[in-house]
């Protein structure tokens, strides 16, 4: 009896621990392969939308985008296109026909050919997708050839001088394989999974915590990456500096997880950090709300730019700056950006050429009982630099007479005021990056028709420059409607440039192998990062 207990017992147990070695197999592999390999952690300020990530729309961020899918080309410094996924293209000097010539041998993540078919398919679905109506292969793209596996042949009906352009930017244009979708290589098919040719493939998602990238082993430009590449939202800013003190994460910065510019020095002349600085070609500036009853006036609009003190931002380190664009944004040269210079005497006598006087009681302009008050809204999660930025143009603008009011909203919030509701008089915004600029950036934000009125500054003018820029492939000729265009901006004062930003991350210094990206929106070679032990 007792041998037979023994038995049993032995066979009981033998059960047990085979169940749980069943059971902690399962477990490790559903939360994926990423679980054997070391991880290098970067913050990001907002869920990706990891199991939604498809190249054709606009779904996670752009870092993430870049790092799972490739494009046919790529933007260059200076605004130069080159080959990517493409090696070579031809265009038709009517800007109609594109011809782009594929790479041989490259394959998706999932092992399948990269081909023209892939191409067809990525470019067809981002087409059918309303999201991107605005932009200019799909509002003119008429049909897309594959006279073979590796050409491609785009029909434009009427010219595409954007084309490369778009192509290049981080989405929605990047190249999907057709197994993304269900059933595969449908144009409406149901997204399943992210397969793209870059560096990348997304490994694990959990909904606003993580998202979790594991090398792609058939990467056909560099080696793959010995690591997982893990997303983590951090979404407020001194959260990400003390997670980078305690090694929770080991990188930041960017526009993808910025670290506020008053917490720089914990890490600078700090052994166990190191930062990385780079060129950008974003600005940051203020959007006017033209129906406001004091924007409506020219003088009032001016006196704000002659009034803001550019380099007093960012603790007194920025910098005198010029017209809304930088110096690295294409067709933006040293002369035909006019500058506002700080002169609060001149805004001064600006505001009281409109008839407001001084109210001595107040220190401030009124008139008819009126006074100059704006409401000026920004957001924090994503750029905490703006909090201060926001009191010292609050402390300028007191100076030349003019009240300023602060609102820092929720993200989601704020891009309603921007977008949606125009919940506001002045709005600190952003410029876009690289080949978003310049036109992509000024057709969003400032082309106006009576159906479809400018999200910014509304001036039939402005208008009408975006559209010659459309109708010509010639640089030299868009170059001098460039030169007009920003004449215009700054004649009418439709901005007021507040910054010219630079790229900076900072990560540990068991972190190397660091190289900035090629664009901004694929600001780091993540697959270049290396632990050392």
């Amino acid at each position: 009896m007792f041998k037979r207990w023994m038995a049993l017992a032995v066979i009981s147990f033998c059960l047990i621990f085979t169940l749980a070695a069943c059971a902690a197999k399962s477990e490790t592999e559903e939360t994926g392969q990423a679980e054997t390999a070391k991880r290098i952690t970067v913050a990001i300020t907002q869920d990706l939308k990891g199991g939604k990530i498809d190249a054709t729309t606009y779904n996670g961020a752009r870092a993430v985008q870049t790092a799972i899918y490739d494009a046919l080309v790529e933007f260059g410094e200076g605004g130069t296109i080159l080959p990517s996924l493409a090696e070579a293209w031809e265009a038709s000097e009517d800007g109609r026909t594109y011809t782009f010539h594929l790479r041989k041998d490259v394959l998706f993540s999932d092992g399948s050919a990269f081909t023209s078919a892939a191409v067809k398919f990525s470019l067809e679905r981002t087409v059918a997708n309303e999201e991107t109506a605005s932009l200019e292969i799909a509002r003119k793209l008429e049909k897309v050839e594959t006279p073979d596996d590796h050409t491609v042949v785009l029909h434009f009906k009427e010219m595409a001088a954007q084309t490369l352009l778009e192509l290049s930017q981080a989405r929605p244009f990047r190249i999907m394989s057709p197994n993304a979708v269900s059933p595969a290589g449908a144009i409406d098919g149901e997204f399943i999974k992210s397969v793209g040719t870059g560096p990348w493939q997304l490994d694990s998602y959990k909904e606003g915590s993580e998202t979790v990238l594991v090398a792609n082993e058939h990467y056909w430009k560099e080696a793959a990456s010995k690591y997982s590449l893990v997303f983590k939202v951090v979404t407020d800013p001194q959260a990400r500096v003390l997670a980078l003190q305690s090694g929770e994460i080991d990188i930041a910065g960017g526009e993808v997880g910025s670290i506020p510019y008053e917490s720089l020095p914990l890490f600078e002349n700090n052994n166990k950090f190191k930062l990385e600085h780079n060129a950008s070609t974003m600005s940051y500036f203020m959007v006017l709300n033209q129906k406001n009853e004091f924007l409506t006036d020219k003088n009032i609009r001016q006196a704000l730019n002659y009034g803001t003190d550019t380099s007093k931002m960012m603790s007194g380190q920025g910098a005198e700056v010029a017209g809304l664009f930088q110096s690295t944004v294409a067709f933006v040269t040293p002369d035909n950006q006019p500058s506002y210079r700080y002169d609060a005497d001149k805004a001064k006598q600006l505001i009281e050429a409109s008839g407001y006087q001084w109210n001595a009681s107040t220190s401030l302009y009124e008139k008819d009982g009126k006074t100059i008050a704006l409401r000026l809204v920004i957001q924090t999660e994503e750029y905490p630099e703006w909090k201060e930025m926001a009191e010292i143009f609050q402390n300028q603008m007191k100076t030349i007479g003019i009240k300023v009011d602060i609102l820092n909203q929720e993200r989601a919030a704020y891009y309603d005021a921007l977008w949606t509701n125009k919940q506001y008089d002045l709005l600190l915004y952003r410029t876009y990056t690289d080949a978003q600029l310049p036109y992509r950036f000024l057709t969003s934000l400032f082309y106006h028709t009576a159906e479809a009125p400018a999200v910014a500054y509304q001036d039939q003018m402005l208008t009408g420059y975006l559209d010659e820029i459309a109708g010509t492939v010639s640089e030299t000729e868009q170059q001098q409607l460039f030169n007009r265009l920003f004449e215009r901006m700054h004649e009418e004062a439709m901005t007021v440039p507040i910054y010219y930003t630079k790229q900076t991350f900072v990560h540990n210094s068991k972190i190397t192998g660091f190289a900035f990206g090629t664009i901004e929106d694929n600001p780091v070679k993540w697959h270049q990062l290396v632990i050392e032990e």
